[in-house]
């Protein structure tokens, strides 16, 4: 068995409350946001030189980037606001009345986005107009995986996985964990879940429990992948970031606070950039850690 390395080659700072949202960009970029509603610009290959390209009313919990450039920023009880990251231009707005924004993802033409109360609310990316509405809880949509041919696999407050295909009809549903399912990733027709109950369950392409084990001491916040799909990582309320191997659910590292250098507070959210294989960490002590991993 191959040793990991653990570097942590930087932190990112300057947010001025927790940091919720994380997304990728292109090349070398990645973009953070939080309770501040700062929306930054990092370059991984030009440390902690961040750049505000936005502020929103109220906290962000989720943002997308679209294949125009345009990131989809979602300020919680406002709505949706687009960003031209090229020149920081607001370019359109999706008021969604008063209710919270958890999460975001393109499917085919369309934007779903999930809220409070079990809504989910789909736009077309084009017009910017909301075309169905779904609701098929009473609890939160917390996060959403495309699986293969344009299904979509949601996770809720309720411990369910909802499966829905391209017509918005629901197909699948199945209880996965106690409470709040707050990351679903797909991996080789498989699906990860992880959420509260601090379980990590790996799924077969018919949604059979493979395996699963206890994941961390508290909440599982995030689950991503590395670019080669052999490891991923997991971010917790426990303030560690774990890496684990993809087949086995085996734990590699422990990437704390007193070993490495680690957050002080809740993680929250993960990304591992094709860029060099780092992976970034944004955590509620308001600042980005940045680990390469070889």
């Amino acid at each position: 068995m191959s040793t990991l390395q653990i570097e942590r080659i930087d932190t990112f700072s300057g947010h001025r409350g927790p940091v919720y949202s994380l997304e990728k960009g292109v090349d070398s970029l990645f973009y953070s946001a939080g309770s501040d509603g700062w929306v930054v610009q990092w370059n991984l290959a030009k440390p902690d030189l961040g750049k505000v390209i936005a502020q929103v009313e109220g906290s962000v919990y989720a943002m997308k980037l679209d294949a125009a450039g345009i990131l989809w920023v979602g300020h919680n009880y406002e709505g949706i606001q687009g960003i031209q990251v090229a020149d920081q231009a607001q370019v359109f707005s999706i008021p969604t009345k008063g209710l919270s924004l958890f999460s975001i993802a393109f499917v085919g033409s369309n934007a779903w986005i999930g809220h409070n109360e079990g809504l989910i609310t789909v736009v077309d990316m084009a017009t910017k107009s909301v075309i169905k509405h779904i609701k098929a809880s009473s609890k939160s949509v917390r996060c959403f995986c495309i699986l293969a041919d344009d299904f979509v696999a949601v996770g809720y407050s309720d411990g369910f996985i909802r499966v829905f295909d391209t017509t918005f009809q629901l197909v699948h549903s199945f209880k996965a964990h106690e409470s709040s399912v707050f990351s679903l990733q797909s991996r080789g027709g498989e699906l990860f879940s992880v959420g509260k109950d601090a379980r990590i369950k790996r799924w077969s392409a018919d949604f059979q429990l493979l395996n699963e084990v206890i994941g961390h001491i508290y909440a599982i916040h995030d689950l991503q992948f590395s670019p080669d799909g052999k490891w991923f990582a997991t971010a917790s309320m426990d303030k560690t970031v774990k890496v684990w191997e993809s087949e086995t659910l085996t734990l590699r590292k422990v990437l704390d606070a007193s070993r490495h250098g680690g957050h002080k507070n809740s993680v929250n959210k993960l990304i591992w950039s094709s860029f060099d294989d780092l992976l970034v960490s944004a955590s509620d002590d308001k600042n980005l850690s940045i680990w390469k991993i070889h």
